[in-house]
């Protein structure tokens, strides 16, 4: 080959591998945009929400069933922006201010739960046009990943229910999302480096 043809192949290839993964940029960009609204919210919250803070045990034990397979990974990602979502769709008897703040966080959450689910279908895409399996944990590994996800998010909002949805459960709530997205971008980045 030619160094005049080398170079065309160089030039394409740098082009052609960011292209494959660019949901999943997005979906970075979009994780850290979520991350930032939440904490700014969270952290208007008035001292008097100090008091009722809650451990809502964010099941990290599932981490290890995922770390081996990058599309169980962003499935579980997906999932839980999902549930987030979903939570913060509440539209029950709320300040028009605190309405206004779960607007603005239920729009970035449904632009999130768009980019997951771009990310885990073109590893899926990837998977089948190159004719390999997609990797999987075991069934039963998975089902245990959504049990706890599942357990987590109906505490809640059992949380979110027993404070009758007030301004600090919001805000508690909103922390303890912007805790979660991190521990799975925080995760999912140390992955790389490996």
């Amino acid at each position: 080959m030619t160094p005049k043809h080398l170079w065309l192949v160089v030039l394409v290839a740098l082009f052609i591998l960011p292209i494959q993964s660019l949901n999943c940029v997005h979906l970075d960009n979009a994780i850290l945009e979520s991350v930032k609204l939440l904490g700014s919210i969270s952290s208007s919250s008035p001292l008097k929400c100090l008091k009722e803070i809650k451990d809502f045990e964010f099941p990290k034990e599932i981490l290890s069933y995922i770390q081996n397979v990058k599309g169980d990974m962003k499935e579980a990602f997906y999932r839980l922006s999902i549930e987030a979502l979903n939570i913060f769709s509440h539209n029950g008897s709320i300040s028009p201010v605190t309405k206004e703040r779960l607007q603005r966080i239920r729009m970035r959450l449904f632009e999130q739960v768009q980019q997951a689910q771009d990310c885990f279908m073109d590893e899926e895409k990837e998977n089948t046009e190159g004719d390999r399996k997609p990797q999987h944990t075991s069934p039963k590994d998975l089902q245990r990943v959504y049990l706890e996800l599942n357990k987590y998010f109906t505490r809640i909002k059992k949380f979110l229910r027993e404070k009758n949805y007030s301004f600090c459960a919001w805000m508690i709530v909103g922390a303890e999302m912007r805790r979660c997205f991190m521990i799975f971008y925080n995760f999912k980045k140390l992955l790389k480096m490996h």
